[in-house]
């Protein structure tokens, strides 16, 4: 196509009629040729490929380069080989052999500018062509004007040759690292592919607006609906899966829905999609089907109660065994002869205090089973405690035995009155049992606050416990003392874990116990009104 401008550029041109061009018509002519050769190449690669300039194949760009720097050389002959800056036409070829050729063929391409620009300079110098335009066989020149003008177009064609050469070995470069970089990200494109598609749970990928830009099957099959990308999410019907969007905090959710008549539960968390610079773009919704693993857990935790009913009404049992065999046997001997007024008073007494602990074991069973409703409240610390220690006084087991009781902060605590003087009590009550045959025994209570708790120990300096008895003291039945039906410290646990309270026991054989309670404190009624 350069031909083509060269034609129409000449035939524009004034023609000089005082100094007329030999070989002008030549010269038109050959341009023509290159003219048409353009135009058959378009022709053949637009009914090849379909378009009139695609890259042809490596042979065909070889024989084009050669034409081109055929093509200059034939310029350079018409307009003059004494005119150097022509010459500057060969760094074209060099530079075009950058994108199509490796480094020795480029090399190549420039030693072949170079030596046709040296051969038609020679012919012409040493007339052994005839006269072409502006190029004649006269020897005008001297030996250091054709040195001058080999070096210009030489110096030309190997600093255009380095040049391009450094660009094809950085072009070479950044494609190694284009197909590296490509080749790595087909990888993690495949395997964040996989990823997505094996997964077991749901993942949907929506826009702020809500709406699903991406679903893995695992989504489809949760939710058994198909999940297309554009659908927005308020639109799947039966299910408000937008509810996780409107909550704060934390968006973790659960969800029912209904599905072929079927009830199912999801269960997952929401979170923001963010690009590189930290914006937020999208959402992501990743859940997975609970309705089989909540079936499960109410079949263990069902199992768990029932298991641990057989086991309390196992402990049960035995524990009335001997208060019932005693009964027994008073009841065998009243009923064999009439016994005198001694043995009739002590077996009344047996029957009394058989009886007397088997409504005391069958109480405590029930307490535990089946947990009286609570109502929790700000309490007034100061008269709770005071009541426990009136109870404990008034008590005649504690005959002896003194409460060592600081004096109770003035604060509210979180908790329910009736549950709370049932902690107090059994825990002094245990106390009381710890510190049998101790010759200096000691029950206190201590106070401590701790930001938005108080702490609350009971402490003892009697019999202690082992590390089994530690570990087991809030079992039902494991009460290591011969008094009492065992179901204290477990009644104990049982309500400081309905009012959340924590309780932590601390107990070394032979140095006493430490029982901490820790509690919540709340402001008082009056304050929230």
């Amino acid at each position: 196509m350069a031909s083509f401008g060269l034609v129409v550029l000449h035939a524009a041109l004034p023609a000089d009629p005082l100094k007329p061009l030999s070989g002008e018509g030549w010269y038109l002519l050959g341009l023509t040729g290159f003219f048409l050769e353009s135009l058959w190449e378009a022709g053949h690669s637009l009914k090849r490929t379909g378009r009139a300039f695609a890259i042809p194949s490596h042979g065909w760009i070889r024989a084009n380069l050669l034409l081109a720097i055929l093509l200059i050389a034939f310029i350079v002959a018409f307009q003059g080989v004494d005119q150097e800056r022509f010459s500057t036409l060969y760094i074209f070829p060099v530079l075009a052999s950058a994108f199509y050729l490796s480094i020795p063929e480029i090399v190549g391409v420039g030693a072949l500018s170079a030596l046709a620009h040296i051969v038609t300079v020679l012919l012409f110098h040493l007339g052994q062509l005839p006269i072409f335009g502006h190029s004649t066989s006269e020897r005008g020149m001297g030996f250091s004007e054709v040195a001058f003008i080999l070096g210009f177009a030489m110096l030309q064609i190997a600093a255009a040759t380095l040049v391009v050469v450094l660009i094809r070995k950085h072009l070479e470069t950044l494609r190694e690292d284009l197909s590296q970089s490509e080749a790595t990200v087909d990888v993690l494109s495949s395997l964040y592919q996989q990823v997505f598609e094996s997964m077991f749970s749901g993942i949907i990928t929506t826009d702020l607006k809500g709406r699903i830009t991406s679903a893995n099957p695992a989504a489809s099959h949760i939710l058994n609906r198909p999940l297309t990308p554009g659908t927005q999410l308020d639109h799947l019907e039966g299910l408000d899966l937008m509810s996780p969007y409107r909550q704060e905090g934390e968006k973790r959710f659960e969800l029912s829905f209904v599905t072929e008549g079927q009830p199912h539960l999801i269960g997952g968390h929401l979170a923001p999609l963010l690009d590189r610079q930290g914006h937020q773009t999208g959402h992501l919704l990743l859940f997975k089907d609970l309705t089989e693993i909540k079936a499960l857990e109410d079949r263990t935790r069902l199992s768990e109660r029932l298991a641990a009913v057989g086991e309390l009404s196992a402990e049960l049992a035995h524990e009335l065994r001997n208060p019932l065999a005693s009964i027994l046997g008073c009841v065998q001997i009243l009923g064999e002869k009439p016994p005198s007024p001694a043995m009739m008073e002590r077996l009344l007494g047996i029957l009394r205090r058989e009886s007397e602990r088997v409504g005391a074991l069958v109480s405590g069973f029930l307490d535990f089973s089946k947990p009286r409703p609570m109502t929790l409240e700000p309490i007034w610390l100061p008269t709770l405690l005071e009541e426990a220690r009136a109870s404990f006084e008034i008590d005649a087991r504690n005959e002896g035995l003194t409460l060592d009781m600081e004096p109770a902060p003035s604060l509210w605590v979180h908790g329910d009155a009736v549950s709370v003087h049932q902690v107090f009590g059994n825990l002094f009550s245990n106390g009381r049992k710890a510190l049998k045959g101790s010759p200096e025994p000691r029950l206190s209570v201590r106070f401590q606050r701790q930001g938005e708790h108080l702490i609350c120990d009971v402490e003892d300096n009697g019999c202690g416990m082992s590390s089994e008895q530690l570990r087991t003291l809030f079992v039902p039945f494991a009460s290591g003392f011969v008094e009492g039906t065992g179901l204290g410290m477990s009644l104990v646990f049982q309500l400081v874990q309905r009012m959340g309270w924590d309780i932590a026991p601390e107990s070394q054989k032979g140095l006493g116990t430490r029982i901490r309670l820790k509690m919540p404190v709340v402001d008082s009624p009056e304050t929230k009104t």
